[in-house]
Parts: C-alpha cells; sequence; structure tokens
C-alpha cells in the first residue's frame, strides 16, 4: 500500500474539488472538499513558520498595487480596508520603498485573520459543528465553491513551491483565467 503525506491528501482533496465543479456537482459539497483541503494546508504553512492569510494579504494587495501604479485593473475582492492598504502600497511602489510582496508588513489580530477567512470556513464549519448548533441554519449565499478552490490552489503552492500542478488542474485554471499569459 502507498502512504499518503498531508500536503499529498489535501492535492488530491483541492483535485477532486475541481473535477466536482467541472461536472457541476453540489456547490456546497465542492465548498466544503476544498475547504477541508485548504485546512491542512494552512495547518501545513503555519508549521513551516509562515502565516497564511498574511501572506495571501501582501501578494493581494502588491498584485492590485502594481496593477494600479501600471494603469492596469485586477478583480480581487477588496473591501474599503484593502482598498486603503493598496493606496498605501501604491504609494511606497511609487517611492521606491516597495518592490515586492515581501517587503511588506502585515498586522492582524487573531480576531482579523479570522474574519479574513470567514466566509471561506463558514460553510465548512456549519457542517463540522452540528452537535453544537444542531438548529443552525446557512445561506446559499454562503457558498463559494470557487473562491475556496482558488484559496486552496494558493495554499497548496505554497506548501509545494516548484512543485507542478497536477494536469485535472490546468483546464481549470484556463477556464478561470488565471494562467499566467504566457502558459495560455
Amino acid at each position: 500500500m502507498a502512504t499518503i503525506d498531508k500536503a499529498g491528501a489535501a492535492e488530491r482533496l483541492v483535485v477532486s474539488a475541481i473535477i466536482m465543479a467541472d461536472r457541476g456537482e453540489d456547490p456546497l459539497a465542492i465548498h466544503v472538499v476544498g475547504a477541508s483541503a485548504l485546512n491542512v494546508l494552512r495547518d501545513l504553512i503555519t508549521k513551516a513558520g509562515d502565516d497564511y492569510v498574511e501572506e495571501i494579504l501582501k501578494v493581494g494587495a502588491f498584485t492590485i498595487a502594481s496593477a494600479q501604479v501600471k494603469g492596469e485593473s485586477v478583480t480581487l475582492p477588496t473591501n474599503a480596508a484593502m482598498d486603503a492598504v493598496v493606496e498605501k502600497v501604491v504609494a511606497g511602489i511609487e517611492a521606491g520603498e516597495v518592490t515586492e510582496a515581501s517587503d511588506l508588513i502585515i498586522t492582524l489580530t487573531p480576531a482579523e485573520r479570522r474574519q479574513l477567512l470567514d466566509y471561506v470556513v463558514k460553510p465548512y464549519n456549519f457542517l463540522k459543528h452540528a452537535d453544537r448548533d444542531p438548529l443552525a441554519t446557512l445561506d446559499d449565499s454562503d457558498i463559494d465553491p470557487d473562491g475556496v478552490i482558488a484559496h486552496a490552489l494558493t495554499a497548496l503552492t505554497m506548501v509545494s513551491p516548484g512543485k507542478s500542478l497536477p494536469a485535472e488542474i490546468r483546464p481549470y485554471l484556463e477556464r478561470h483565467n488565471l494562467l499566467p499569459p504566457t502558459q495560455s
């Protein structure tokens, strides 16, 4: 019998979520499978000494700010707080103080970290904690399988940098315009 490590198990879950999405299966099931993979990957990232949320915020803020400096638009979800961070990063880029995402310092409380990922973990926790709140309900609008898959893919590349993604993932990336232009 073959052995499966945590990163390999998470990769299999990500691939399964993508296959389920491609087949048009239930969005809640896709969301939960993707969130399960993300939870494993976040734990591995934390064990390696990094913070998934901080890294994602750095990359996201830098990507949006860099695009704005170049006059390009990026369609990543933002809010007023993130827009304020992006404005500061734009100023840092223009002043030559920020040249890459790792130049940024993100400081968040544990509550702020949880809040940023709440939309990802809410449907997962809805099912996980049935013993605590058996009468709870979940709104369909809380289910975001594509958002969870995107997070899980990002975390997977953070856990296994330089490792090629499984072939089943490429069509999903192409359909969602997530491949760099040189790879399309």
